[in-house]
């Protein structure tokens, strides 16, 4: 049993006063399959491993386009993160190197 982000999962109840739960393959966190983490109708979010119980419905191009944009723009921000850190590191490397030359140029002008 193999799914792909978007695709729709029913884990089907054991139980008659049970309902079904349904929601959607947000992320393939194996190689080629299970487990998944799935955004259920509900809200919940979690990882799921399907028994024999569940079933999956390919899911339409409009939400997998939606769900790949959201992790871009997640993957984005955290990329964006990461640069401002890397670049606040920098600038305060060079406002260093530069404070450090500006005391050697004023040591020589005191002799």
């Amino acid at each position: 049993m193999s799914a792909s982000v978007g695709d729709r999962i029913r884990m089907h109840a054991n139980h008659t006063d049970v309902p079904d739960r349904t929601g959607t393959v947000v992320e393939v966190l194996g190689e080629d399959g299970p487990p998944y983490r799935v955004r259920f109708d509900s809200g919940e979010e979690t990882l799921v491993t399907p028994g024999p119980d569940a079933t999956f419905e390919s899911g339409s191009i409009t939400d997998k386009v939606g769900l790949a944009a959201e992790q871009a723009g997640e993957k984005a921000a955290e990329v964006a993160g990461a640069a401002k850190e890397q670049a606040e590191g920098a600038a305060g490397a060079a406002a260093r190197v530069v404070s450090g030359l500006a005391d050697d140029v004023a040591k020589r002008f005191e002799r």
